[in-house]
């Protein structure tokens, strides 16, 4: 079968392609950005790197926002006294 393009150079293409938004990812996710690097195991075996990043991404814990404080309760309205006439 005649390929287009040999699958180890679209390979790698692909996972060049993806490398920079996945290191964002890892770096915003509060995680090592150096895991990004799992995506050129897909060179040797197809779509292995992208399983093993998202399996890392998957399982980790991501940092949370700190819990918003409950909210202030209202304070009722005084009853407006009219002026006797």
């Amino acid at each position: 079968m005649q390929y287009f393009l040999d699958p180890f150079w679209f390979n790698l293409a692909l996972s060049l392609a993806v490398l920079w938004p996945l290191w964002r990812i890892f770096r915003r996710a509060g995680l090592n950005p150096v895991w990004s690097l799992l995506v050129f195991v897909s060179v040797a075996i197809p779509l292995l790197g992208q399983l093993l990043v998202l399996l890392v991404l998957f399982h980790s814990k991501w940092p949370t926002l700190p819990p918003k404080p409950p909210p202030q309760p209202r304070k009722k309205p005084r009853p407006v006294q009219r002026a006797k006439a």
